[in-house]
This record gives structure tokens, C-alpha cells and sequence, in this order.
């Protein structure tokens, strides 16, 4: 028997959980690092210009696979298009987030030790500097902590997708979001009162258009991607539990200005709090869990502040790991015809299995590599690189120029538009241009930045 398709009750539920899919530790550390490596109010200028024109057009193109195939990821292009090579383009929707999955989990599972070392004041009773950074090379280089915590954090995940898209995905991202967002302006706030804390806002913000090249655009195309979800099947599957009332556009915008703003919080949070207390912020995946712990070591209130970032980095991890579960679940119920609860448990136990591995990677599997990398280098270099651009350059050219032109006017406009002729003629003409042409070019740019 063929279950009833869920899907999302609400506009602001849908919103907020596409927000979720897309807000992450890439928001946290990764942004905030670029911002300031890459000529500071400059780049932002460029990073809003690329999500304009390239990064919007490619996620409204995933939205309009999704919503009129009424299916995952997996199966959405195939339903659309059964012939040819199209029907394959489900191994990369359905492989892209599981294998993320597997190694974004064993972050999550490092934000857990965190914050439970920041609520006992680890951090402050370590004494030196290099203690503190100490404290992560000693939890990755465990045999145990790391595979346990990585399957607690996968564990809580499960739970939620669990419950379905609306009891679970919606009603959490309903109270996750709005949390994660004042506390982070909390934290912002509290940084900004701090002595020096003005160099780093000025920092992160003066324009250095001296440093605008076309690598500087090929980040912040790359860093749009990454921050959108572009690529990685979540989009499709979400918006195929959209209610045809919703208009496609304004989610789409309602998503990335969610995702933008909530960057640039993380960005006052984070850069202004290492020029106050004279750390680097070139330390990458290292400002999170070895250079932040000694600002805060040192804050006034530091303590506090600790436990309310990392309580904030935790529901950034779960919301972002929540749309790459759903991913293979709903591939599951789809194709299959299993369960929820059953397609949760069986993904539960091949992500723990990989994820074990990858959290393994920085100890005692540190001599196993590919290429000269450790298997979670491997994942994250190969998926960001190769598939990710991949799969995003074959949904734009399937909707550029497979599809019908009267889907996607119907799937576009949105039912508060069917009234508005002109505005469909205007907007399908520029949305059909980017598709076609300055999307599918911004694509291929970032695939052959990372082969050359």
C-alpha cells in the first residue's frame, strides 16, 4: 500500500526548516573566516552578488524538481525524466548527504564534548593556553569518546526524523531556529561591549577591494553553495513536502536572507571576540573547538558565554544534520515503501558504521589515508569539490533546458501570483536566463577550481 506523502503544515515552518538545513558550522567558523580573510566588507559585497545570481537560480531549481515530482531527491529527476541518464542522477542526491551525513555527525559529536566541558568549566580550569587547545587533539585522538559521542549526536538525530515532517523536522526547527538566532545575538552583543572588540568589527566590515580577484569569487560561489545546501538533494526533498499555496520565490529569498543574516551575526560573535583578546582567525575547523576556548577562558563571564555557544553550534550541527538524514529516509519510504521508524533505524546504523570510521580518523586510523588524507578529509574534500558541483550543474541543466517551460511558470509563480501575468512573464524570462546560462557557468567556474 502506498503511504500518504507528508509534508510541511505551514509557510513559516517550511522556512524555518529549509533555514535550518542550511545555517551550520560552515555558517559558525567558515564564513566568518572568509569574511575577513577575503578583504572583509568587500567580499560580502561579492558574496551577495554570487547568491543573487547563482545561488538562487540553482535553488530554485532544486524547489521546482521537488515540488512538481512530489518525491525525494532520489527518484524526483527519474519521475520527471525516466529516460535516459537522467533516472541516475538519484545516486548522487541520495549518496551526496548520506556520506555527509556520516562525517558532519562526528563535528556534532565533538560540539556535545564541548558544551558538556564548558557547563564544568573545563575550559577555565585547564590553567594554560596549550591546555586548552590540548583538550581537542586528546578527544580526537581517543579510541572511544569520539565513536561514542558521534553515535549520541546521530542517535538524537535519528529521534527527531523519526517523528515525521511535521511532528519532527517542522516542530523543531520551529523552536530550534528562533533559539539558535537570539542566542547568537546574545553572544554578539556580549562581544561587542568587550575592549578592542571594535577592531574586529571594523575588520570584518572595512571594504579592502584591493583583494577582489577571481579566487575571492570562486569562494564566495563556493561558500554560497555550501551554506545553501546547493547540491546535495535537500533542497528537492524538502520542497516536495511543500503545499502548492507557497510560493516557490518567497521561500527561496526567505531562506537565504535567514541564512545571510544569521551569518553575519556569527560573524560579529566570532571575529571582534579573537581581536579582543588577541587570538588569529585563520585557524579554520581549529577557531571552534581550539582558538574560541581560550577567548573564553579569558572573557568576563566567559563560562556562561561558553555554555551558550556551544549550546548554539549544537542546534546549528542538528539542524543541518536533520535535512541530511531526511534525505535518505525519505529515499527509503519512496523507493521502498518501509517505514519511518524503520528507514531511521537502518540509516541510523550505516551512518554509525561510516561515521565510526571517520571519527577514527585523527587517531588510532590516522595512518590509513587516500591521497594523503585521512578518511574524514577524504569525505569532506570529495563531496565539496567533485559532488557537490556535480550535482548542482545537473539539476540546472535539466531545468534549463529539459523541462517544460509551462512546469516551471506553474511551479515558480506560487498561488498569491496566478493573478499577476505580467509579473509571470518578467520573472520567467530572468529566472529561465540564470538557469541556462549564468548558473550552469558559476557551476562549472567552482568544479574547475577545485580539479585545477
Amino acid at each position: 500500500m502506498v503511504q500518504e506523502r507528508e509534508s510541511f503544515r505551514s509557510r513559516t515552518g517550511s522556512v524555518l526548516a529549509l533555514a535550518g538545513s542550511a545555517v551550520g558550522l560552515g555558517n559558525i567558523w567558515r564564513f566568518p573566516y572568509m569574511l575577513s580573510e577575503y578583504g572583509g566588507g568587500a567580499f560580502l559585497l561579492v558574496y551577495i552578488l554570487c547568491i543573487v545570481l547563482f545561488s538562487l537560480p540553482i535553488m530554485m531549481s532544486e524547489f521546482i524538481v521537488g515540488r512538481s515530482s512530489h518525491v525525494g531527491a532520489a527518484d524526483a529527476v527519474g519521475q520527471l525524466e525516466p529516460r535516459g541518464l537522467w533516472k541516475h542522477y538519484g545516486i548522487l542526491a541520495v549518496g551526496i548527504p548520506f556520506f555527509t551525513l556520516c562525517y558532519y555527525c562526528v563535528i556534532g559529536g565533538w560540539t556535545l564534548q564541548y558544551l558538556a566541558d564548558s557547563c564544568l568549566l573545563s575550559f577555565r580550569r585547564a590553567g594554560t593556553d596549550e591546555a586548552i587547545q590540548g583538550m581537542f587533539g586528546n578527544l580526537v585522538a581517543s579510541p572511544v569518546r569520539p565513536v561514542v559521542l558521534d553515535g549520541a549526536f546521530l542517535l538524537v538525530t535519528a529521534l527527531i526524523i523519526m517523528n515525521g515532517v511535521h511532528k519532527g523536522i517542522e516542530k523543531c526547527s520551529k523552536v530550534m531556529m528562533p533559539v539558535l538566532f537570539f542566542v547568537m545575538i546574545f553572544i554578539a552583543v556580549w562581544v561587542a561591549i568587550q575592549p578592542g572588540a571594535g577592531q574586529g568589527m571594523a575588520y570584518l566590515f572595512r571594504p579592502d577591494f584591493s583583494k577582489i580577484t577571481p579566487k575571492v569569487f570562486l569562494a564566495a560561489m563556493g561558500q554560497s553553495f555550501y551554506s545553501l545546501s546547493i547540491g546535495m538533494g535537500i533542497l528537492i526533498t524538502y520542497s516536495s513536502y511543500l503545499d502548492r499555496k507557497i510560493g516557490l520565490t518567497q521561500t527561496a529569498v526567505s531562506t537565504i536572507i535567514a541564512d545571510f543574516v544569521f551569518a553575519i551575526i556569527a560573524g560579529c560573535a566570532i571575529i571582534p571576540a579573537l581581536f579582543a583578546y588577541g587570538m588569529p582567525t585563520d585557524q579554520g575547523t581549529g577557531l571552534v573547538f581550539k582558538t574560541l576556548p581560550v577567548v573564553f577562558s579569558r572573557m568576563p563571564a566567559g563560562g556562561v558565554v561558553s555554555v551558550v555557544f556551544f549550546f548554539a553550534v549544537l542546534l546549528a550541527a542538528l539542524t543541518s544534520a536533520m535535512s541530511l538524514f531526511e534525505v535518505p529516509v525519505s529515499w527509503l519510504i519512496d523507493r521502498y515503501q518501509m517505514s519511518r521508524v524503520g528507514a531511521s533505524v537502518l540509516v541510523f546504523v550505516c551512518a554509525f558504521a561510516i561515521g565510526a570510521l571517520c571519527s577514527l580518523s585523527f587517531g588510532v586510523l590516522s595512518g590509513f589515508t587516500v591521497g594523503g588524507r585521512v578518511l574524514f578529509d577524504l569525505f569532506d574534500y570529495t563531496i565539496g569539490n567533485y559532488l557537490m558541483p556535480l550535482a548542482g550543474l545537473v539539476i540546472v541543466i535539466f531545468v534549463g533546458w529539459k523541462m517544460s517551460r509551462n512546469v516551471i511558470l506553474d511551479e515558480v509563480v506560487g498561488y498569491e501570483y496566478a493573478q499577476n501575468e505580467q509579473y509571470h512573464r518578467r520573472w520567467r524570462k530572468l529566472l529561465l536566463f540564470m538557469i541556462r546560462w549564468l548558473a550552469p557557468a558559476a557551476v562549472i567556474s567552482i568544479f574547475l577550481s577545485g580539479i585545477l
